[in-house]
């Protein structure tokens, strides 16, 4: 059924939790797992400052990707891929998602919604009415920031 899982991990709690629920599912599945990391850059106006800010966190996202790929691998899931990609994060991960031919997504998200949180919509948000394939939203859970 799926043969190509992607898990964005932004360093949050809430990709954090994400993590378990997509390693299973390539596990279930057989299925590659592909890990991307977003240094998200859509601020910057000048180029020298955008890459001044992804060279500031590509380490940090290298490590990130890296440590996914290490569980898989203690998993005997064939990973297939880890990445850093830069710019607006839902749209790296839907660029990403595309190119990739990736047949679900599995995220993290805070579950905020409604009332509470009108103006900005989550990344996670933006990629459910985005993407051309399932997505998975792992909520955050009871006690968890």
């Amino acid at each position: 059924m799926y043969e190509r899982i992607l898990i964005p991990i932004d360093g949050s709690e809430a990709a954090e939790n994400a993590i378990p629920h997509a390693l299973d599912l390539a596990e279930t599945y057989d299925a590659g797992l592909h890990t991307v990391s977003v240094v998200d850059t859509s601020d910057a106006e000048q180029d020298e400052t955008r890459e001044a800010m992804f060279d500031e966190f590509e380490a940090q996202s290298r490590e990130m990707v890296e440590d996914v790929i290490r569980q898989a691998e203690g998993r005997d899931i064939k990973t297939t891929a880890g990445s850093i990609a830069e710019g607006k994060p839902h749209r790296a991960i839907l660029d990403y998602a595309d190119t990739r031919d990736i047949d679900i997504i599995v995220m993290g998200t805070h579950g905020r919604g409604g009332i509470r949180y009108p103006l900005r919509r989550s990344v996670t948000e933006k990629v459910i009415r985005r993407a051309t394939v399932p997505v998975v939203c792992v909520r955050l859970g009871k006690g968890e920031k």
